[in-house]
């Protein structure tokens, strides 16, 4: 597995919350190997994962990232009324050739906690699109017969 991070600068009092990608195909059933996960940080006035990248990982042929720490707030502070969010929230892409990209946004890290955040990833069709039609030379209609 790859493993590249840069460092961040957690508040003093932080805490350390965890994060395991598990990626897939055929709804779950199949691991895949040598996904690229992209962990960014959180920016709420964009709806797709926007960011610096905090981490790059890549999927095992399990289909599972390693676990990375990522900086959270401390569990002490859930427990003070008016305090601030008890989680930290991250953005995610995923990435693999002849697949479509997945993007997560607002993914909550606790302080403490392993999050396991699922990926299924859509194979795209020979052409490299998402798009099943067929050119307009291959397709016939029913008031025509086909030439077979």
């Amino acid at each position: 597995m790859n493993l590249q991070t840069q460092p961040t600068a957690p508040r003093p009092s932080a805490g350390t919350g965890y994060l395991i990608v598990h990626a897939t195909t055929a709804r779950g059933a199949i691991p895949l190997e040598g996904v690229q996960i992209l962990i960014r940080g959180y920016e709420p006035e964009f709806e797709e994962p926007r960011g610096d990248v905090i981490a790059t990982l890549v999927t095992d042929r399990d289909g599972n990232t390693e676990r990375i720490a990522l900086p959270a707030p401390p569990k002490s502070d859930s427990m003070s009324p008016g305090a601030p969010s008890p989680f930290a929230i991250y953005n995610l892409e995923a990435r693999l050739e002849g697949y479509r990209g997945e993007s997560f946004v607002a993914l909550p890290i606790f302080d403490g906690i392993t999050a396991v955040q699922p990926v299924d990833m859509i194979p795209l069709l020979e052409n490299g699109t998402m798009d099943a039609s067929r050119p307009e030379s291959d397709r016939f209609y029913e008031t025509e017969a086909p030439s077979l």
